[in-house]
């Protein structure tokens, strides 16, 4: 029987260091979410002049944190707006077919 993680395996660079890789996602998607990695590693250390490597990931993480709160946050609203178009929707829907003979 084949391997099926070794298929999913990749070396990454992540802020100047190689990573070997095994996860669930394709190749191409963990080299993505890689190089978004380092990008925000490369970010964090020129933004603030932080030098090391360990305060320069903590900096990018808090900034990845950062974002996805916002994006959750965002789709909350989100949803709240939809489930009362959806209401409203349903109400009128209800009112039409009542005054149906």
């Amino acid at each position: 029987m084949a391997d099926s993680s070794a298929a999913n395996k990749v070396t990454v660079s992540i802020y100047g260091e190689e990573y070997p890789i095994t996860g669930a996602g394709d190749r191409a998607y963990i080299s993505k979410i890689a190089d978004y990695v380092d990008a925000k590693m490369r970010e964090a250390a020129k933004d603030s002049r932080v030098v090391a490597r360990d305060k320069v990931a903590i900096l990018a993480a808090m900034s990845i944190a950062s974002e996805l709160h916002g994006e959750k946050q965002t789709r909350r609203s989100s949803g709240g707006q939809i489930d009362a178009r959806i209401d409203n929707l349903l109400a009128r829907l209800d009112k039409a077919l009542g005054s149906l003979p």
